[in-house]
């Protein structure tokens, strides 16, 4: 984010620096005789440049500073350096440094031989601030414990000493990422290029942890998460480029090492038995385990003639992940009476693609091209039982509750044809069919099908007017929806043969996951472009799209998309350019659900009365969700003077989410609507750049942000509200944050 502000306190430092460079007799001679915006005249006209300042941010924020380390108030230092020499003929020099004061530096430096060699290397840093406004009991970082003096109780509410033991924590993650590469000519036909990367991502997120017996009623913890990652990654490439072939071959390999195999905490709540309610108690989470990524890709294009030519892109990666399991449980004293039945995973994922197009001109006027997508997803790893201990919180559950894991292997083909004929006046029709067949394993659904038919006009019938106007028609049919499978893939002979056909399922019977299920898309796009005046440009951009789930009875039913967004431009001369911009979204959803117990309640099929709760449609429940976004916004450049340059810039986004609950006569269904949404955020920009000399310019920046929300699951809630979940007790966010900046740049040729 590029962000301005007063910067008088620079003034006398950048008069000292003017009066030190030689006078001449008009001092801005040369800036009358070139208006070029100096952006483009120092990348080009000049050697370096060096720009150094001071900046001032007026409080501390999670929102304005999000990502461009302008988290925290005070002075900051500003400094960007540019550098390059092309002095020598046969080689050359590149280097840059940005961001030199704040969490967010990078840096660039590159050497090369013309044509022939380029040696480049980089350094990039990445801070992420989120809501840092909750606070926490829980000490340390992977074993996370609790005071001494804490007093626990069955709800959160009974934790007397939550408030005076919590303690706000950073949740900031910092990433430093280096790389060095290499590209090298090894004859007029081959290129050679390689590269190597290593990243440190380190902080602290959040995780919801929770200790029970009963998943449907657990003792559950917002957590204070470590993240401590190593990236590794090495690149390989030869290409090769003749006149009819052109060949781009490519090796990688990365490693992920998380310092970190186990977050740990100790039970704040005082349920369960002695091993497992405070003190004694812990909980434990497995976080994201070391893996190893490989990968092998070819692409490329032949020409046979002037009319056909052919693209292809293939690859090859295979994932392996091997890491060792973690005992059942960290409670030591659990009843643990069978171990694990391996010491890790011992998994493979290996990934196939291809894409090719035939492209072919019959026609002077009409092009054809047939195209063919193929993705294929291949688990390969052990299939075997495990009896765990239910949340931490009991002994190993009985052989009949042993849980399995599954391999969810995926293959998906896509067929298109696509014909485009060139009309006069700079016109052109498209027509575009596909089909996609999608095979899946331990899925409810096996194979889906989807034909895809879109048609396109791009039309110019005027040299002021432009535009590209597309509908398409979706429609994805799927195979018999098998409730049960999941259920027979992940568990037990010996459960399922226990529990009744008719409740043997995870998910309703009726309920359908969106992306197995029937769905028909219509869409609509228009982009426009038109200039009604040689200093005027205005474009509109229109979407709509519908789709529609019409064999869910349960689940996501419909849903709709609507876009406007239009722009505007305005050229009053060399010296002044204006636009402004609006665009609003909508997009609307429907659902449905129906609550029920498990036990005689989870018989779904029934028809005739009394009807068990998972048979009554009376106890289904709908829900509507709608989620409008408004943005808006203006620009303005000035060259006010040859030695003066003016930008402001403001923009507005205003979101609001709703959603609207339904039920159909049952009694104890009485839900709520849940309060709307609404998020606001302002940022005014203010930038002025005096160019006190033909090689020194000094520049003021200012930047207004406003920012405040009102969302329901922070606003009044506490550490302690929800009587089974301690939180970290978040406010809104709400900020007004004044920026200011003030720079000298100093270039030189």
């Amino acid at each position: 984010m590029r962000v301005i502000g007063p910067a008088l306190l620079l003034a006398p430092l950048a008069l000292a620096v003017s009066c030190a460079i030689a006078q001449t007799e008009d001092p801005f001679a040369a800036l009358a005789q070139e208006t070029r915006p100096l952006a483009t005249r120092w990348q080009t006209d000049y050697t370096g440049s060096l720009e150094l300042g001071l900046a001032y941010v007026s409080d501390d924020n999670f929102m304005f500073g999000q990502y461009n380390g302008l988290h925290e108030d005070g002075v900051k230092l500003i400094g960007n350096f540019n550098w390059n020499s092309f002095s020598n003929a046969d080689s050359y020099w590149q280097a840059s440094l940005t961001d030199l004061g704040l969490d967010t530096r990078e840096g660039r430096i590159v050497w090369g031989l013309r044509e022939k060699l380029r040696i480049t290397a980089e350094f990039d840093s990445q801070l992420q601030v989120r809501n840092n406004s909750g606070s926490t009991p829980f000490r340390g970082k992977d074993n996370l414990t609790l005071p001494a003096d804490w007093v626990s109780g069955l709800y959160s509410a009974d934790f007397d000493a939550l408030q005076a033991s919590s303690q706000q924590f950073d949740r900031e993650l910092e990433r430093d990422h280096y790389s060095l590469a290499i590209s090298a000519a090894l004859t007029d036909n081959w290129q050679l290029d390689g590269s190597v990367s290593y990243e440190d991502k380190q902080g602290t997120g959040d995780i919801g942890g929770a200790i029970y017996i009963d998943a449907s009623s657990g003792d559950a913890a917002l957590l204070p998460a470590p993240v401590d990652y190593r990236t590794t990654e090495l690149d390989l490439g030869l290409a090769y480029s003749g006149g009819k072939l052109n060949l781009d071959g490519r090796l990688a390999w990365s490693d992920f090492d998380n310092k970190d195999d186990l977050l740990s905490w100790q039970n704040p709540y005082s349920a369960y038995g002695s091993a497992v309610r405070y003190p004694a108690g812990t909980g434990g989470l497995g976080v994201a385990p070391d893996n190893t990524h490989s990968s092998a890709r070819l692409s490329g294009t032949y020409l046979f003639s002037s009319t056909a030519r052919l693209q292809f892109d293939g690859s090859y990666s295979l994932t392996e992940q091997d890491q060792d399991f973690l005992d059942y449980t960290v409670n030591p004293q659990l009843n643990i009476s069978e171990p694990l039945p391996r010491n890790n995973l011992g998994g493979e994922v290996a990934t196939t693609t291809f894409n090719g197009d035939l492209v072919l001109r019959p026609l002077p006027r009409l092009t054809a091209k047939a195209s063919y997508r193929l993705r294929d997803r291949d688990y390969d790893k052990p299939r075997d039982g495990y009896r765990y201990a239910p949340g931490d919180g009991g002994d190993q559950s009985r052989s009949a509750l042993t849980v399995y894991n599954t391999s969810n292997d995926l293959q998906s083909q896509t067929a298109g044809l696509e014909l485009s004929y060139r009309l006069p006046k700079h016109s052109r029709l498209r027509l575009e069919i596909e089909g996609e067949q999608i095979e899946r394993e331990n899925a409810a659904v096996e194979e889906t099908e989807e034909t895809r038919i879109t048609g396109g006009f791009r039309f110019r019938p005027w040299q002021t007017l432009q535009g590209n106007l597309e509908v398409a028609y979706y429609n994805r049919a799927a195979d018999t929806y098998q409730w049960d499978q999941s259920y027979y893939a992940l568990r037990d002979a010996e459960l399922i043969n226990a529990t009744p056909d008719n409740q043997r399922y995870l998910n309703h019977p009726q309920l359908s996951q969106y992306y197995l299920s029937n769905r028909e898309r219509s869409e609509v796009k228009l982009d426009v472009s038109y200039l009604p005046l040689n200093r005027w440009s205005i474009n509109l951009n229109l979407l709509w799209r519908e789709d529609d789930y019409d064999k869910s009875e349960l689940g996501l039913t419909d849903s709709d998309w609507q876009r406007v967004h239009a722009s505007a431009s305005y050229t009053a001369g060399d010296d002044l350019t204006f636009s402004v911009y609006g665009g609003l979204d909508r997009y609307e959803s429907s659902q449905s659900s129906r609550a029920f117990r498990g036990g005689q309640e989870k018989n779904a099929f029934e028809i005739y009365p009394p009807l068990p709760q998972a048979s009554d449609p009376a106890r289904n429940w709908d829900i509507d969700a709608e989620d409008d976004s408004l943005s808006l916004g203006a620009s303005a450049n000035w060259q006010m003077r040859d030695d003066l340059e003016l930008e402001a810039n403001y923009s507005f986004i205003d979101t609001s989410a709703s959603q609207d609950f339904k039920t159909f006569g049952a009694a104890d269904l009485q839900p709520q609507d849940l309060p709307e949404v609404e998020t606001r955020q302002h940022q005014l920009g203010l930038m002025g750049t005096w160019h006190m000399r033909e090689a020194l310019s000094l520049k003021l920046e200012y930047q207004y942000f406003r920012y405040d929300s009102d969302d329901w699951a922070w606003q009044d809630v506490q550490s302690n509200t929800v009587g089974k979940v301690l939180t970290f007790g978040e406010r809104n966010p709400n900020e007004t944050i004044h920026y200011m900046g003030a720079s000298v740049l100093y270039r030189w040729q």
